[in-house]
């Protein structure tokens, strides 16, 4: 492999925007490769012969590499190493790493949870995908292009994600992540179905993974009493998958869609999931209603509110109207402002592009 797109960058982009080491030795590849207990992937293997790691767009993403003058060395990151542990070769700004799993797949893990998100099927063509993502960032000077952010500095305007995601996506199409951030773009600018379509492919793409089917749920909630149906299914394949602490949220989330839809055995259903995961469940919804009173925040009301109603009052003969809570115009981010006991762990899809001094979320 000759990484053919990854030397047109270096050679085209502004001087500095991606800075590849030189290439590693053999030696010096197998002697990681001892260390580690792990054979590399083939293509990783193709690019350090060329390229000993990679400083890419100001540090938003670190590739490793096996010498002592990679801008991070593999064995480094890999400490201590066990066998059954995805093998870490690089790092984005912020804390999340990427790994190879087992069959060469890429993968992202998020710093601040047990997140795993499909990356890419294989290197070569997920840093292909990476460069052309992060590149559309920059102008001919080096610096950032301003229209890419929204005014307060810190998100990115979502035609600025489809167009990220887009390219990206042309080069590595089996990244659920970029699907799912394309899907965070098309919710904000209210391109609802295109945004379900997008959340399904990513749950696909990663099957182990309960956030995109929590985010189509999400969405197609907001569409009303004859999507219920479909979201409350996206709710239980999330909850389903989830195998952490924020199940018991994920089933309240669908026993929310069970009542909007009138359905009355499945809303008993998902309340019992829900309570026999979390008994203290509405206890801490009440809790949180009342700050976000206390706070002022009527949206954060409205959905606790919402919640409440699906654990805990009459259960239907009819469709009920439930508050509709504004999710297009929320800024996505990555993590609630506060730990909201009402909300699963990630409430909302994570943030998409970088601040304009280059770090990823």
């Amino acid at each position: 492999m000759f990484f053919e797109k990854f030397r047109e960058a270096v050679a085209r982009l502004p001087a500095g925007l991606i800075r590849p080491g030189r290439a590693a030795t053999p030696h010096q590849i197998v002697a990681a490769q001892v260390a580690l207990g792990a054979r590399l992937p083939t293509s990783y293997v193709s690019f350090l012969e060329s390229f000993d790691g990679a400083d890419l767009f100001h540090e938003a993403v670190l590739l490793a590499g096996v010498g002592h003058t990679a801008p991070r060395r593999l064995v480094d990151i890999n400490e201590p190493r066990r066998s059954n542990r995805d093998l870490v070769f690089a790092e984005a700004a912020g804390g999340d790493r990427f790994a190879f799993r087992a069959d060469g797949q890429v993968v992202r893990l998020r710093s601040e949870s047990d997140e795993r998100w499909v990356a890419g099927s294989d290197f070569a063509r997920w840093l292909d995908g990476l460069v052309a993502y992060h590149k559309l960032l920059y102008g001919p000077d080096g610096e950032f292009v301003v229209d890419a952010f929204e005014p307060d500095g810190t998100e990115m305007v979502p035609l600025m994600v489809l167009k990220q995601t887009d390219r990206a996506l042309r080069l590595c199409p089996d990244s659920a992540e970029w699907h799912h951030e394309r899907g965070v773009a098309l919710r904000r600018l209210g391109q609802l179905e295109q945004a379900k379509k997008a959340f399904a492919t990513a749950g696909a793409l990663d099957p182990d993974n309960p956030w995109p089917w929590f985010d189509l749920g999400r969405v197609a909630l907001t569409l009303g009493p004859g999507a219920a149906r479909e979201a409350g299914a996206a709710f239980e394949t999330a909850a389903r998958l989830d195998r952490a602490e924020a199940a018991s949220r994920l089933w309240i989330w669908a026993a929310r869609a069970a009542l909007l839809e009138a359905a009355p055995t499945r809303l008993a259903q998902c309340r019992s999931e829900a309570l026999a995961r979390e008994p203290a469940l509405g206890e801490q919804l009440r809790r949180a209603r009342d700050t976000a009173r206390q706070e002022g925040d009527p949206q954060e009301i409205a959905e606790t509110e919402a919640l409440l109603e699906a654990l805990e009052g009459p259960v239907p003969t009819g469709r009920v109207r439930l508050p509709v809570v504004n999710d297009e115009a929320e800024k996505p981010a990555h993590r609630p402002r506060s730990p909201d006991p009402h909300r699963p762990v990630r409430a909302t899809p994570p943030r998409s592009g970088a601040s304009r001094r280059g770090r990823r979320r």
